[in-house]
């Protein structure tokens, strides 16, 4: 039977701190591997094969929304250096 993991964050950040997340999730790709970890969750995806990406983006009552989405065919899960860790962040970087 297949299990389902899941991983989900929510926060509010600066644009400078996005970046890291992003420059991070960067990496990951690169590297082959993805860990993505906060508090009591973790998750590790390695991205192979064709990637779907997504982009979608709306403006609506003064607030904008921008969606990022990847999704391609799971693979086996190496360990990885490279991960989104918001337990890393320092207290000022989470608020």
């Amino acid at each position: 039977m297949t299990e389902e993991k899941k991983f989900e964050m929510e926060s509010l950040q600066d644009r400078e701190t996005v970046c890291k997340y992003l420059e991070a999730l960067k990496e990951g790709f690169i590297q082959g591997g993805i860990n993505l970890s906060s508090n009591e969750e973790n998750l590790s995806v390695v991205p192979g094969g064709l990637i779907k990406f997504t982009i979608k983006a709306k403006k609506k009552n003064g607030e904008v929304k921008l969606n990022l989405r990847f999704r391609w065919a799971d693979m086996e899960t190496p360990e990885t250096d490279s991960k989104v860790d918001t337990n890393a962040l320092s207290d000022h970087e989470k608020e």
